[in-house]
């Protein structure tokens, strides 16, 4: 098995960070003179992505919600301050990222302890879930906030663990730990899924 490369992962978590066509960059100079059409253009260009960075981020579909309109929210009044277009989907991110951490730091964000029952390391890893074809998303809803945030940006942003490690506000090492904690959890929990898999598939097939 071959490892998980950037692109892979980008690709395996869904985001993507995409150079803007002519067009859209138009409306992004438009949003920032003030024009409301533009902006409701952009919002409909872009709120998909920070929704789903969101709820992957954070495991809770009503509060990613309530945090993507605040993203657009805030954006809308600092628009003004975008110097290039191109970096309107990065800069949209960081908006969404420190909302997401005030959140955590106000304990508004439900977390989930990590599942130190499952002691065993098994063989298959997240890289090779994700290469599968794998649902990784419910094995992420299970780590607890902080690593699933950092292993979402990580993997599936492409982020640095020193660009991480700035956009939470934590300290790098902490932020490496948290990722090698996800992954090691990440691995326990796809492999007991595994194991439950196969013992329901020996459960339906006809006996010899």
């Amino acid at each position: 098995m071959r490892a998980l490369g950037a692109a892979d992962a980008r690709a395996a978590l869904g985001a993507a960070i995409v150079p803007l066509t002519d067009p859209e960059r138009r409306t992004v100079l438009l949003a920032a003179g003030g024009d409301l059409a533009a902006f409701t253009r952009l919002v409909r260009d872009h709120q998909g992505y920070i929704a789903g960075l969101l709820r992957r981020a954070c495991g809770d579909a009503t509060l990613a919600e309530d945090l993507t309109q605040l993203t657009f929210l805030k954006a809308w009044r600092r628009l003004g301050s975008l110097r290039d277009p191109d970096a309107v989907r990065l800069w949209l991110r960081r908006i969404a990222l420190n909302l997401l951490t005030d959140a955590m730091r106000r304990g508004t964000v439900p977390t989930v302890a990590f599942h130190d029952e499952l002691a065993h390391v098994g063989q298959p890893s997240p890289e090779s879930a994700l290469l599968h074809g794998l649902e990784i998303d419910r094995a992420l809803e299970r780590l607890a906030t902080a690593p699933r945030t950092c292993i979402v940006l990580a993997y599936g942003e492409g982020m640095s663990h020193g660009e991480i490690a700035a956009a939470l506000k934590l300290p790098l090492g902490t932020v490496k730990s948290h990722i090698a904690r996800g992954l090691a959890t990440l691995r326990q929990i796809l492999e007991v899924e595994d194991d439950d898999h196969e013992v329901r598939s020996r459960a339906h097939s006809p006996s010899r």
